[in-house]
């Protein structure tokens, strides 16, 4: 699994898509279809961003993509295996 920890100024999925990028090495703005075809990146936002203000809760948000599977935490992790 390749681990990404969270920067404060990035969202969910721009952690995810340069997870991808640096895993994949490819230019993060040359990977397609866009996330937005496999998972609504707003509601994903908002759930890792909600998630992280309550340190009682664990939010994991998996999905595939990529040909990646991949786990969004709370604390902003993202995490990938090849499918």
């Amino acid at each position: 699994m390749t681990p990404y920890s969270p920067r404060n100024d990035r969202t969910a999925v721009e952690q995810v898509i340069r997870t991808i990028a640096a895993a994949d090495d490819v230019d993060p703005v040359s990977i397609s279809p866009p996330i937005a075809d496999v998972i609504d990146p707003d509601a994903l936002n908002k759930l890792v961003k909600h998630g992280s203000y309550n340190s009682d809760v664990t939010l994991e948000v998996e999905f595939t993509y990529q040909g990646h599977d991949i786990v969004v935490t709370s604390d902003g992790e993202v995490e990938l295996d090849r499918t």
